[in-house]
């Protein structure tokens, strides 16, 4: 005799209950799953790249339809509990992807120096005037721009030549320093990969950064194709006699947490992870799902306030990063 549910609904909904509440389940373990491997696997990366919010608050959702019906339409109270269960794994799965994803507003730090660094990813010349405006008015100190284009870059050189800031090419990128500009070089140049490093003259000392651009082909392991950069970025400065740098920003086109982004940086700090204010998606500009223009803070610098900010064209947005220096750390 077949086993009917305890509060006589029949068995045929107590199955579907359990069968619609599978997709939810299987969407949580991916969650938990990934958030542990993030991309060292190759096969399993897509799972982290996966907007997680968006997962959880999808499973939140389904699990929350399943409850009432549970309860209203068929009376489950045995599966009503194990749903109630699910539920709450899956609201406080949510609650942390977005705390990940965004942090309480803060007023830029007295003392700070602010780097800005921005992707306009083939900004169409017709926004080149309003784009060198609006990085005017965040009075940085550094800038950092990815691939300007030739209108933009000319806005750029006169906007900030005439404001008195120092200006150079450093292969792909393109440096504005309020304080001067040490040197300006490209150290790695190839496989799509671009590594330059530049040094800089702030009010705080001189920092040493390494503005980064990397592939975004989302069939490309992530986890080794970061050991081969390192190992790739080692060689280069040992034959420049450069050392480790203060400060890497760019399009890693690797979210915000990768484990990969531990073999580049492994003691420096996510400046958006330690200190963000607001929303930080910073790609596909409209709707910002991941952060992945990233800026790796190393000592004795240290990340006070990050901010990603919509230009309102562009491919991606722009990261604002207030940094200061510990005077009393010895590197």
């Amino acid at each position: 005799m077949t086993e009917r549910d305890p509060e006589g609904d029949g068995i045929a909904a107590w199955t579907l209950l359990r069968i619609a509440k599978a997709p939810a389940v299987l969407a949580l373990f991916a969650l938990v799953i990934s958030g542990i491997l993030t991309d060292r696997f190759a096969g399993l990366q897509w799972l982290w790249w996966t907007p997680r919010f968006l997962l959880a608050g999808a499973a939140a959702a389904w699990l929350l339809v399943l409850l009432v019906l549970a309860r209203s339409l068929w009376r489950s109270e045995r599966e009503s509990r194990r749903l109630v269960h699910w539920s709450v794994a899956a609201v406080c799965l949510l609650a942390w992807t977005l705390l990940g994803m965004w942090g309480f507003p803060k007023s830029r730090p007295e003392g700070s120096i602010r780097l800005v660094h921005w992707n306009p990813a083939d900004l169409a010349p017709d926004f080149s005037v309003d784009a060198a405006l609006q990085l005017l008015r965040l009075e940085p100190d550094l800038i950092v721009v990815t691939d300007p284009g030739t209108p933009l870059a000319r806005e750029l050189w006169q906007g900030f030549g005439s404001a008195g800031y120092s200006i150079a090419f450093a292969g792909k990128f393109l440096v504005c320093a309020r304080g001067g500009i040490g040197e300006a070089q490209p150290i790695v140049a190839a496989r799509d990969r671009y590594v330059s490093r530049i040094r800089c003259e702030t009010r705080l000392g001189p920092i040493q950064i390494e503005a980064v651009d990397l592939p975004s082909r989302t069939t490309l392991p992530r986890y080794q194709a970061m050991r081969s950069l390192r190992a790739d970025l080692h060689a280069a400065r040992e034959e420049r006699g450069l050392g480790e740098p203060d400060l890497l920003c760019g399009d890693f086109n690797v979210p915000r947490g990768s484990a990969s982004l531990d073999l580049l940086a492994p003691d420096a700090r996510e400046a958006f992870a330690t200190a963000g204010a607001g929303w930080g998606g910073s790609y596909p500009r409209e709707w910002p799902l991941l952060g992945i223009d990233l800026a790796l803070v190393g000592h004795p610098w240290r990340p006070v306030r990050s901010e990603i900010s919509n230009f309102g064209y562009g491919r991606h947005r722009a990261q604002i990063v207030d940094i200061t220096r510990d005077e009393s750390a010895e590197r």
